[in-house]
């Protein structure tokens, strides 16, 4: 149970510091100097976040609680274009927000964080 409350912890941070670094470099303006910045800081952490992930050993949980996520962020265009909105749901399954252009940092990030995870498997 304690690798699994870490785990999700770990999960939590972080989704949230790319969520963060999304949202700064949104507030910044996509084309400065200060988003681009502040986009490789959040892939510099995230990459720190990785590398303790792959010290802890990267097993099945691992895969469903911080595979599923990214490759949910990493699909969106593609889920959104293949199921649509469902009729039976209040909301869509996919936010507008992560079809815009805005958001490939976002969808790079979750297709970085499978390829890791899919290599680590592998290797």
């Amino acid at each position: 149970m304690p690798h699994f409350l870490r785990l999700i912890i770990w999960d939590a941070l972080f989704f949230l510091i790319l969520t963060a670094g999304y949202g700064i470099g949104q507030y910044l303006g996509p084309q400065t100097t200060a988003a681009y910045l502040v986009t490789l800081l959040t892939c510099l952490v995230c990459g720190a976040f990785l590398a303790q992930l792959s010290l802890w050993g990267v097993g099945w949980p691992e895969r469903i609680l911080v595979g599923l996520p990214a490759l949910y962020l990493a699909c969106a265009p593609f889920l959104s274009a293949w199921i649509g909105s469902p009729a039976f749901l209040p909301f869509p399954l996919v936010p507008e927000a992560l079809l815009q252009p805005a958001s490939s940092s976002l969808r790079m990030a979750g297709a970085l964080t499978v390829g890791f995870l899919l290599w680590h498997k592998f290797r």
